[in-house]
């Protein structure tokens, strides 16, 4: 979906109602870039009631997590987490760049996107996080009680699948969802890029390299 067509449809989803009231009972939140979307098709393919506004918004990259009190029985998070300098290349490559900084900041209206933005290289010559991805994570692990969050490493997901399936009620005959080789990697990009990068994004991705498959906070 384009940026001018899916806000239009968030604009029209909005409309109808509080769209960050929760009545689902499962819910995929991450920072980007981390199969948060193959995790999507493959829990509506089985049934699972997800968020239903517009590519989940505005919960899919939300960085407030709810309360206990505003959250039915039986809710559940899927945290997915991968490297974020793959991350940071993914939402560049498909020009994700604007909405994906409004999504991770909740929409901020009241301020434009930062000019770093404009482009990869731009981004990581300024060397700021405009993303701020390290705080997402750790405010998702430092939730609120109440509810269980499971952050799963994507690249490892074989591993995780039961455990997985078993979290979110999954029927025991749904196919497996696989790990695939990535189509965004930054090592690939040339090298200021990739310094750039690794300087933004190195401990962070060293943090999560050093997670388990599966953990649930």
């Amino acid at each position: 979906m384009g940026e001018a067509l899916a806000d239009a449809a968030i604009r029209a989803y909005a409309a109808e109602g509080d769209p960050y009231r929760i009545r689902h009972r499962v819910q995929i939140t991450s920072f980007g870039g981390s199969g948060t979307t193959a995790l999507t098709k493959s829990f509506l393919e089985a049934g699972l009631v997800l968020p239903p506004g517009p590519a989940q918004w505005p919960h899919k990259h939300t960085r407030r997590p709810p309360t206990a009190a505003a959250v039915p029985e039986g809710f559940r998070v899927v945290y997915p987490v991968g490297d974020p300098r793959d991350a940071v290349v993914s939402i560049f490559r498909r020009t994700y760049q604007w909405g994906h900084w409004r999504a991770l900041h909740d929409g901020p209206e009241d301020r434009d996107p930062p000019a770093s933005l404009e482009s990869l290289e731009s981004f990581v010559a300024a060397g700021v996080d405009e993303f701020a991805l390290a705080d997402h994570l750790d405010t998702w692990l430092d939730h609120p009680p109440g509810y269980p969050v499971m952050v799963l490493r994507f690249d490892r997901i074989d591993e995780a699948w039961e455990t997985l399936a078993d979290f979110v009620g999954l029927p025991d005959d749904h196919p497996r969802l696989v790990h695939l080789a990535r189509a965004s990697d930054w090592r690939a990009a040339p090298p200021t890029v990739r310094e750039g990068l690794d300087a933004l994004y190195g401990p962070l991705a060293a943090r999560i390299a050093g997670f388990p498959p599966v953990q649930v906070v």
